[in-house]
């Protein structure tokens, strides 16, 4: 088994909105208790792994990623990681409390420092520098937009001019598209495109799954309701329906077809329906009369209780088995 990727989830560096988070002031512990992995925050999809091994060194919040390598697209990430393509992690949080003070600033620290916070998921992320590398939502579970994020953190700046905060948010912007200040509107164009284009091919690889879901699923469907039409819980003119019904809810419809009972041939209805009139046949018989019968061993086996009672008539006690 190869030796787990340990990754940096946090630590007390500025980040491209220009604050920072203490590590001293994490909240974790939700996070144990579902410690979800995404690829680039991408919660609306499912996770592809969670996170191990969660501890605090020096300043940094590290933890080990455990991938879903039977997820296809899950495996892929693992084995871009795996190969050193994939380097980078970040975390969606809550905010909970914010200082500004001077104690807590680093040189070119814009807006206050976050002294409580709360994790809420960890991703692997394509470039660990970019608008993806932090994601903050509110006490609801809303994500946060930029402009949401830095009026939250903007304690100091309230009163700048409003031609400051232009250039303050135009900055901002090239910072999280990751250009340098100066850049062109070209450049900046260049960058967004870019953007969009990894969010479409992101979407195409969910689309792409699911398609693969959904085929397996009708596969198994039609697997199922034929192995019902076989052992007799559903007729052949059923068959439609029922896949119709596979196709509206897969587990209610799995559920439905296992709780039909297999249809008894009609050699065993005939035997069921025989059985009470040759019971009381040989409840009539004597001891001797069974034996002579050739039906004592199949008494003992099939009705045990008249045999014990035959044999009590016979030797005057129970038998030992």
């Amino acid at each position: 088994m190869s030796k787990p990727t340990t990754f940096i989830l946090s630590d007390e560096s500025l980040n491209t909105y220009g604050f920072r988070l203490l590590t001293s002031g994490a909240d974790l512990e939700q996070f144990k208790r579902n410690p979800v992995m995404f690829y680039n925050h991408n919660d609306m999809d499912m996770p592809i792994g969670r996170w191990e091994n969660i501890r605090i060194e020096n300043g940094q919040i590290l933890a080990d990623a455990v991938f879903d390598k039977e997820d296809n697209f899950a495996g892929k990430i693992a084995g871009k990681v795996e190969r050193g393509f994939l380097r980078a992690a970040s975390v969606g949080l809550r905010v909970i409390e914010t200082s500004d003070d001077p104690k807590y600033l680093l040189q070119g620290q814009k807006l206050p420092t976050a002294t409580r916070w709360t994790l809420r998921e960890a991703s692997v992320v394509t470039i660990g520098s970019n608008h993806n590398a932090l994601r903050l939502y509110d006490a609801n579970d809303k994500l946060l937009t930029d402009e949401q994020i830095l009026k939250l953190f903007d304690n100091m700046g309230a009163s700048e001019p409003p031609q400051n905060q232009s250039k303050k948010m135009n900055n901002e912007i090239l910072t999280l598209l990751d250009l340098a200040e100066g850049s062109t509107e070209a450049q900046v164009l260049s960058a967004i495109q870019k953007l969009k284009d990894e969010n479409k091919q992101l979407r195409d690889a969910a689309s792409e799954r699911e398609k693969a879901d959904k085929e397996a699923r009708k596969l198994e469907a039609e697997k199922l309701v034929d192995e019902a039409i076989k052992d007799g819980r559903l007729n052949a003119d059923g068959k439609q329906d029922m896949l119709s019904l596979f196709d509206a809810n897969f587990e209610t419809a799995k559920k439905t077809l296992a709780a039909i009972p297999v249809r008894k041939s009609v050699k065993e209805q005939i035997e069921t329906q025989n059985q009470p009139k040759e019971l009381d046949e040989l409840a009539k018989l004597s001891w001797d009369e069974l034996d002579k019968a050739g039906k004592l061993a199949e008494l003992k086996e099939n009705h045990h209780d008249i045999y014990v009672e035959k044999f009590e008539a016979k030797f005057g006690k129970k038998p030992e088995k």
